[in-house]
């Protein structure tokens, strides 16, 4: 599948120094290593607000209210520890 994006000069060089160096085939090539070990990160953090979600949904099923902004305030001090 093609998909035409566009990228910082930074990213450019980098892809481009992949392909110069044998790193890569083809800045197609560079692209998808770097979109495939950017992956699993993201992969995790997905599932990490998929879970939140899914809790907030059970939360409310069961009567609780949940209030826009309060939420973030818990993960960002979760994420500060």
């Amino acid at each position: 599948m093609t998909v035409s994006v566009k990228v910082r000069k930074d990213v450019l060089e980098l892809i481009d120094k992949m392909v110069r160096y044998g790193l890569a085939r083809s800045r197609s090539h560079a692209i998808n290593i770097l979109i495939e070990r950017g992956l699993k990160e993201i992969r995790s953090e997905i599932e990490f607000w998929e879970k939140v979600y899914r809790d907030v949904e059970e939360f409310e099923k069961q009567g609780y209210v949940v209030r826009h902004g309060l939420l973030n305030k818990v993960l960002e001090e979760d994420r500060g520890r």
